[in-house]
């Protein structure tokens, strides 16, 4: 901010502007075109950037659509092998039988 203020007040004089295919001048500050056009530069090359950027913006939405349905299908899986365990606890919980063995005889 400080630079800023310092140019203005070092350049205080006036200059005429010929907008030509108008038919009037108009007289500004120095200071004040030449911060315009900054202004003006500034904003363009964000502008520039922003639709440059485009392709980057593109692939991050759609691999956050990627990661929501991975983890929807994660959860899903989850929960199919909470089930299964639960099964295999019951199966393991049933009595065995166990079938006598009968003597040899030789």
């Amino acid at each position: 901010m400080v630079p800023v203020v310092w140019f203005s007040v070092s350049n205080r004089d006036q200059i005429t502007l010929h907008l030509k295919p108008f038919p009037f001048d108009m007289i500004t500050p120095i200071w004040a075109l030449t911060l315009i056009e900054l202004f003006a530069g500034f904003l363009l090359g964000g502008i520039v950037i922003w639709i440059g950027d485009r392709h980057r913006r593109r692939d991050a939405r759609q691999l956050a659509r990627r990661v929501t349905e991975l983890e929807k299908s994660l959860a899903a899986a989850r929960q199919q092998a909470g089930e299964l365990e639960k099964k295999l606890g019951e199966v393991r919980a049933q009595p065995t039988l166990h079938v006598p063995t009968l003597p040899v005889v030789a």
